[in-house]
This record gives structure tokens, sequence and C-alpha cells, in this order.
């Protein structure tokens, strides 16, 4: 008798996990970043890893490892990239555009003809879309921007020194600087996508 109730919880285990498993759905990811004078755009790695925590998606990247399909140039068409994502074995597309990453310097709070604050800014911009490739249809496209605040400055109201050493940012700083603001971006379109494919 307990060896038999034994069998039947295995069993249902192994239901519950087979079905766990058949609601994963696959996200394909397609990101386009711009050139960096500072090093490679990271991206694809922080995506795949915020987007891998998601029990319900498996991510894989268009034109990665093993695939021979090449991505439609009219990134914009709706009718190609559903077509292309029915080849592929998608269930959704998502596709980031990059179209800036940069920093700035700004002034920020002020106490007039007392002291002012410069402050250097980690600024990403672009849009993303996702499409569910089974339904044909687009679910959403929104732009993005996203900001880190970097090193910042209280100047004298008479300075106005917008290249004040304490704004630099080193080089080797440099680079993991703006790992920290494209994880950022990551982490805001996981959630975003999380809540756009829940219960579809």
């Amino acid at each position: 008798m307990r060896y038999a109730r034994c069998i039947i919880i295995a069993v249902a285990a192994l239901l519950i996990a087979g079905q766990a498993f058949g609601t994963q759905r696959n996200l394909i990811l397609e990101i386009r970043t711009v050139p960096l004078a500072w090093g490679d755009s990271k991206l694809n790695e922080k995506c795949e890893t915020v987007f891998s925590r998601n029990s319900d998606l498996r991510v894989t990247f268009a034109g990665g490892e093993g695939t021979s399909l090449t991505f439609p140039d009219a990134r914009y068409d709706i009718d190609s990239l559903v077509n292309w994502g029915l080849e592929a074995g998608g269930r959704y597309l998502l596709t980031v555009t990059v179209e800036r990453e940069g920093l700035e310097r700004r002034k920020g709070f002020n106490l007039p003809l007392i002291f002012h604050k410069f402050e250097t800014v980690g600024v990403i911009e672009g849009e993303f879309r996702l499409i569910d490739i089974q339904k044909g249809k687009l679910l959403a496209a929104e732009s993005f921007d996203v900001e880190l605040k970097g090193p910042r400055q209280f100047q004298a109201e008479w300075d106005q020194n917008r290249n004040d050493p304490s704004l630099h940012i080193s080089a080797p700083e440099k680079s993991k600087f703006f790992s920290r603001l494209e994880e950022k971006l990551a982490d805001k379109l996981a959630k975003k996508i999380g809540k756009l494919v829940k219960g579809r």
C-alpha cells in the first residue's frame, strides 16, 4: 500500500513538472545597440541573465548559435517578423532598438548666488516592440529612457565649471558604469514583458 502511494506521488510530481515545462514559452530576443567608444555593449548578456529568471519564458536570441535563419531587414514589418518567428519556432519576439547611449553633464540643485550642483548622468534611450508570433499581432511598442546617476559636484555659484575633474569617469570605471546602466534597462524590460505575457 505504501509502495503504491509512493508511485502515485511520483507520477503526480512528474505530471506537474511536465505541465510546468509545457507552459514555458519561447521568447526570441533581437537587440540592436549603438557603437560605444569605451567598449562593447553588454545588453545582450544582461537581458539573457535577467529574462532567464522568469520560469515562464525560455529565452533565445535571433541569429544565435545553431540558427540559420536571417533576421528580416524590415524589422518594423509585422508580417515579415511573424513569418520569421513562426519558422524560428518562437511564441514571442522582442525587438530592442537602442538609439542613444552616453553621458550627459547636468546642472541640478541650485541655491541662487550661493552654490549649485553639477552631475554626470548615464542615459540610454530607444524603443522595444513585443510581438505575439502565434496570434500574429503587435502586443506593445514603447519607447524607453533609462538613467543612472554618476559623479556629482557642488560648486560656488560663480564657478559654473562643467569640466570639473570630479565629474569625470575614468576609462575602467566607465565600462562598469555602463554595465550597470544596461542592467537597469534589462531589469525594466524584463518586468514590463513579464506583465505583458503573464496569463496569455
